[in-house]
């Protein structure tokens, strides 16, 4: 081992030792409000906040007042104001601020963290590790509060028990534009962040290895903080090196059609799919295997596969050798030891993973954030208000309400239209109805009012691919 390399291991073991919070995803405070916090830089999200009138955007002051909220308020207060996720006294943080507080309240209370994993492989969620397995095992789960079984990460997300589901989203989403007062409009704009935040985190935590290959195991740890102190060494490494302002930006932008595409899709382009593929974890690497003229330690799970002849050679120094990917990052060492083939993931071989996940996991925060807002509305004035969707996204059966504001910013619904999704068929046509209708097709049209400053419309429905949507636009009318 290099003397560099011996050192960097010194320190962090002493800073894991340092550390006394239970660790049972990515640090709710640094890593998760870090990543949402770059996916909501690079998304849609200020461009569309100022849009319906929070001209700020991002760092629009949102208020909700802690009467409206008790629940909320009490779980923020659990939150360290040091990360810039807590409110002022009068419940009041800026946008920005509003969604990384979803990001970091989405693990509280602490169960609700077995609902952030999920195995491809067996579509399986949280599930404990069993309790036969090794004494070390059997004694961590005597010390943990461990639940009996999790909810699957994808289906979290709509599950009716989860208080920051989709369902949660789209309902505050839609009042945040079409409610009367700038004040409602503020606090249900805040809630709806809050949700999207908490959904990021959902899918975040699936960048975790040992949360898409069955691992249970990985998450009971010992940290280092005390006996309680049980958790992931992967994820708390990622908190201490990265700590918040320093999680990297998205490596792109992740697009899909479906939610449930970001999480795992039939082409295995979800983030669980692609990171159960692509890394292994501390219990899921290869079994050790007697040194012979052909190696052939049993893989726990098909991929990542072994190369066809592994560096014996190189295997047998003190420090062993490197497993790597096609792009030379590290996946595990090996060594031989009493002729014994081992494998290990040490500290430094977990920063190399986390260089390049961590981007990743940005990129799908990203792409989905920019999915629940993907719903967008054309209005044009000339004559009568018409209303027409855009933005690519095609708008199938729901409902359009279009709202005057006056000079008071106050709101008041003009029509409210409901929609099959298909355009009006001409004579003879036998066009289904149903039929998603594609953007620029108009999907309301109303009257000029008399008055009034500016004009929005709210669509709630379905899009084109039959998943839940809220499209919203705006437009200044003048006289």
């Amino acid at each position: 081992m290099t003397r560099a390399r011996l050192l960097r291991r010194l320190a962090l073991a002493l800073v894991l030792a340092l550390v006394p919070a239970t660790a049972s995803a990515w640090e709710p405070q640094t890593t998760h409000a870090g990543l949402a916090e770059q996916a909501a830089l690079v998304s849609r999200l200020h461009k569309r906040l100022v849009s319906l009138g929070f001209v700020g955007g991002l760092f629009e002051p949102l208020t909700i007042p802690p009467a409206d909220a008790p629940a909320l308020t009490t779980a923020l207060k659990l939150l360290s104001p040091t990360h810039g996720s807590v409110p002022d006294g009068r419940g009041r943080q800026t946008a920005l601020a509003w969604l990384t507080a979803g990001a970091a309240l989405a693990d509280i209370p602490a169960s609700q963290g077995a609902n952030h994993f999920f195995d491809p492989a067996t579509g399986a969620g949280w599930i404990p590790p069993d309790r036969g397995l090794t004494d070390k095992v059997r004694d961590l789960l005597d010390r943990a509060s461990v639940p009996d079984k999790g909810i699957a990460a994808p289906d979290w997300l709509t599950a009716k028990t989860n208080p920051f589901n989709l369902d949660q989203f789209l309902n505050q989403y839609a009042k945040a534009v079409s409610a009367a007062t700038p004040g409602e409009r503020s606090r249900y704009m805040a809630a709806a962040l809050v949700a999207a935040g908490a959904m990021l985190h959902t899918l975040g935590d699936l960048g975790a290895p040992s949360r898409v290959r069955g691992d249970a195991a990985a998450h009971l740890e010992p940290l280092g903080g005390g006996p309680g102190d049980l958790g992931s060494r992967f994820e708390r490494i990622a908190a201490l090196t990265y700590g918040r302002l320093g999680v990297p930006p998205p490596s792109r932008t992740v697009s899909r059609n479906h939610l449930r595409d970001f999480f795992t899709s039939k082409d295995g382009g979800g983030l669980a799919d692609v990171i159960a593929r692509s890394y292994f974890s501390p219990n899921t690497l290869p079994e050790p295997a007697r040194v012979s003229s052909e190696i052939r330690p049993r893989l726990v799970r098909p991929q990542p596969t072994l190369p066809a002849r592994l560096n014996v050679m190189a295997a047998n120094r003190d420090d062993g050798t490197t497993l790597r990917t096609a792009s030379g990052v590290c996946l595990a060492r090996y060594r031989v030891e009493h002729d014994v083939l081992t494998f290990a993931i040490d500290d430094d071989c977990i920063l190399e993973q986390l260089s390049v996940i961590l981007p990743d996991v940005a990129a799908y925060e990203t792409g989905m954030l920019d999915f629940l807002l993907r719903g967008e509305l054309t209005i044009s004035v000339a004559g009568q208000i018409t209303v027409t969707g855009s933005g690519g996204a095609g708008l199938g059966a729901g409902k359009v309400d279009v709202l005057v504001e006056d000079d008071r910013g106050v709101r008041t619904s003009i029509a409210s239209i409901a929609t099959s999704g298909a355009p009006p068929a001409p004579a003879g046509d036998a066009k289904a109805a149903g039929d998603a209708r594609p953007a620029g097709e108009p999907i309301a049209q109303v009257a000029t009012p008399a008055t009034g400053t500016r004009v929005v419309a709210v669509f709630r429905g379905v899009d084109a691919a039959g998943e839940p949507i809220v499209a919203v636009g705006a437009m200044p009318l003048s006289h």
